[in-house]
């Protein structure tokens, strides 16, 4: 997002972002996982303008589904899942667009039970005071 061209079309992008979110899951969420994990001042400042104490989200799993889910090899989600979780991962970041990344979600929450994480929502993860409880 920080390479579009100015902040009207980074506006859009983020209003864009966040309506698909309240209107897929009915939630309104100060939460935010900038694409590409880029996160610049231009998005910063925008996203306050949005969504007031908005919180940028990282994330320490990866399933790649964006190089495997439509591939020939789409197993090598989970190969990516546990190779990422091996290395003290916690928070992951999929794509539900994808079929087969949904489709393999019932393992990837397996394997991560597996680890003894516990599966959590973001606003429980970061102990948000409005989050319901576990």
């Amino acid at each position: 997002m920080e390479g579009l061209p100015d902040l009207a079309a980074i506006d859009s992008e983020l209003t864009q972002a966040v309506n698909a979110v309240q209107k897929t899951l009915n939630v309104k969420s100060k939460y935010f996982r900038p694409p590409f994990g880029t996160e610049g001042a231009r998005i910063r400042q925008r996203l306050a303008a949005i969504i007031p104490d908005s919180k940028f989200i990282g994330w320490s799993v990866d399933v790649e589904d964006y190089l495997w889910a439509l591939s020939s090899t789409p197993e090598k989600q989970l190969d990516a899942f546990q190779r990422d979780l091996a290395r003290g991962g916690n928070l992951v970041v999929m794509h539900y667009l994808y079929p087969t990344t949904v489709q393999y979600l019932p393992q990837f929450i397996a394997l991560a039970k597996a680890t003894g994480k516990q599966l959590m929502r973001v606003d429980q993860c970061m102990e948000d005071p409005e989050a319901p409880p576990l």
